[in-house]
């Protein structure tokens, strides 16, 4: 019995317009025009006999149930396109697009990526580096290195490394002091903190049997790149991550004040959309990054 499909192209054209909400965005993303996109979805709603979606001047919402229906073809594309590289028989090929914020990406990836590249030849990973908070299914990427503690609904992600934090600070702050210093010393620095990670330094005070007053002078910022840098400035001490600031304590720019460490459950992880048929090259990608970090002299 033969199947009793819609035209591919609309619908197609109805998916990438649903996912991204916007008829310019899937014209973008298919190569095509406004135009076409809109052709093709009227093309499909008359077929339906209903309307997709919800029109008010130039933004577009799928109904409810066009949604549920474009998740499904959705998922059927991803077996489309799984069978297809399948048979091309060498996935490990083209180009890797991955979200990372500049300030992971410029200290952490980007001194190690050619690495990847000798060992995978046919595969150009592309960094794009900006916030990781990105609607994978809205852009043109293909996952991204996420900081956090790995629960992000609609999207798998795979542990890279987690966070074993130490305070570190500038030269300068403890010139004259002997190291490590104690709990009591270092409760009376300057303390950054990420907003809304105020607790951490709690955390790590009490490591050490500290049994004083919680820390008066605090500062929060709205990333870990900032925190770093008001250590660097020698404005105070901040928790970070070995790994990361490995390097910088190797060249001098930073040393630890105290080598206890605190494990929060956070830290750095690949993600991409959920689906049944993972990009390998992700895949390899993912192993290969985290085989990197665990080489990262930290003593």
């Amino acid at each position: 019995m033969p199947r009793r499909l819609p035209v591919l192209n609309a619908l197609r054209s109805f998916e990438a317009a649903a996912r991204h909400e916007s008829f310019k965005e899937a014209a973008a993303e298919l190569n095509v025009t406004n135009a076409a996109i809109s052709h093709q979805v009227k093309s499909l709603e008359e077929a339906f006999g209903m309307s997709l979606f919800r029109r008010r001047g130039r933004a577009v919402q799928p109904t409810d149930a066009a949604k549920r229906f474009a998740d499904r073809i959705g998922k059927a594309f991803d077996t489309i396109e799984a069978a297809a590289i399948e048979l091309q028989g060498n996935p490990m090929s083209g180009t890797l697009r991955v979200a990372v914020t500049p300030f992971y990406g410029n200290r952490i990836v980007l001194p190690r990526l050619s690495r990847f590249h000798a060992m995978y030849p046919e595969i150009t990973v592309e960094p794009e580096m900006s916030a990781t908070d990105t609607d994978f299914r809205k852009s043109d990427l293909d996952g991204g290195m996420r900081y956090g503690t790995g629960e992000w609904p609609g999207l798998t992600a795979v542990e890279l490394h987690r966070d074993e934090l130490v305070p570190v600070a500038a030269p300068s702050v403890v010139s004259g002091r002997r190291l490590p210093l104690s709990a009591d010393e270092i409760a009376k620095l300057t303390l950054a903190y990420i907003e809304g990670r105020k607790d951490d330094w709690q955390a790590w005070l009490n490591l050490l049997g500290y049994a004083g007053a919680p820390p008066q002078d605090m500062v929060a910022y709205d990333s870990r790149a900032r925190v770093v840098d008001l250590a660097f400035a020698g404005h105070g001490a901040a928790l970070a991550d070995v790994s990361l600031t490995a390097a910088d304590v190797a060249a001098g720019h930073l040393v630890r004040l105290n080598e206890a460490r605190l494990t929060t459950g956070r830290g750095m992880w690949l993600v991409y959309p959920d689906t049944d048929f993972p990009d390998p090259r992700l895949i390899a990608f993912g192993e290969w990054f985290k085989s990197e970090v665990a080489k990262i002299p930290i003593a």
